[in-house]
């Protein structure tokens, strides 16, 4: 079995903080595509970190970026998309 991908994620908050978490892929690449469906109606993020588990409410995030970006996409992302300054 070969090593698992090493996502990033970065939290961008409302209050303009940001926090930055690193995590191995945590099984099939269409998991990741359902826990990110599955977060937009669970209302809260869970990350459980070496000696600490840590809710973060979905209301508090301004935005989310996952690099690299997984294989398997949510059904409603825009593809090829270009970031604009």
């Amino acid at each position: 079995m070969g090593k698992k991908q090493v996502y990033s994620l970065t939290i961008h908050y409302l209050n303009g903080n940001s926090q930055k978490f690193a995590f191995r892929q945590q099984g099939e690449d269409s998991d990741i595509t359902r826990n990110i469906e599955s977060l937009q109606s669970a209302g809260q993020l869970i990350l459980m970190l070496k000696n600490k588990m840590v809710w973060i409410p979905m209301s508090s995030i301004e935005r989310m970026e996952l690099t690299p970006a997984p294989r398997a996409w949510p059904a409603n992302t825009i593809h090829d998309a270009v970031e604009m300054e």
